[in-house]
């Protein structure tokens, strides 16, 4: 164990493997969120060398490891706005895991990029009623849930983010998200149904890619509207 503390979100933790350098942990290993040796994870969530984020204005829900931030940085963007509500998460990487984040979680804000430390909802309602818009929104947030069918909290949770985030989208722009492994074909097959009720439509591409510390495939979505 690295690290550990409990947010006013979760139970925080960094534990360090052999294998896998060191790991961020969220809720006691119900969640592994981000390790080392992952940069395969975000190289697909940004789908580096197909999408082109040079010049363009990008938000971030979530991402508080900082990875995403960071590597997109590296692809010029105009302006990066990351959203995340947990300090603690941010604070923990900032000093345990440099190799993925880099500077991005100890400045928190740069030429191109600001970190702000909110309820990821509460912003995008306010940029709704700004008309404020975005060439890329990241669903760096919870996987899709695995349940019989899909209602509950975390489904509301997932709908409620869809809705909110292409009301912020530039009509050609797009969301990129993560879902869940190859393992959960229902979880996968009950999320793409929820993206066929949004309004106005959307349509989506799909990707894989074997990520070490989830030890399993995990599956990425590209949405944009039809």
């Amino acid at each position: 164990m690295v690290f550990e503390k409990r947010s006013p979100f979760q139970k925080v933790q960094i534990v360090h493997s052999k294998v896998l350098g060191n790991m961020l942990v969220l809720d006691e290993l119900q969640s592994i969120n981000l390790a080392e040796a992952d940069l395969i994870y975000t190289e697909t969530l940004m789908m580096r060398g197909v999408e082109q984020y040079e010049g363009k204005e990008i938000c971030i829900l979530g991402g508080g490891d900082g990875a995403l931030l960071y590597e997109l940085l590296k692809e010029k963007p105009k302006f990066v706005t990351m959203l995340e509500i947990d300090d603690v998460v941010m604070q923990a990487c900032n000093e345990h895991l440099k190799s993925i984040c880099g500077d991005v979680l100890e400045r928190r804000r740069g030429p191109n990029y600001e970190i702000i430390v909110e309820d990821a909802m509460v912003a995008l309602q306010k940029y709704i009623k700004e008309g404020r818009k975005f060439d890329y929104v990241f669903g760096d947030l919870t996987d899709v849930p695995i349940s019989p069918t899909p209602t509950g909290e975390l489904w509301d949770f997932i709908r409620t983010f869809l809705e909110a985030s292409f009301k912020v989208l530039r009509p050609n722009g797009k969301f990129m998200t993560h879902a869940n492994g190859s393992n959960c074909p229902e979880a996968l097959r009950m999320y793409e149904n929820e993206l066929k009720k949004l309004d106005p439509p959307v349509k989506y591409t799909t990707s894989k890619a074997f990520v070490p510390s989830f030890m399993e495939e995990w599956n990425f979505y590209q949405v944009s509207f039809a």
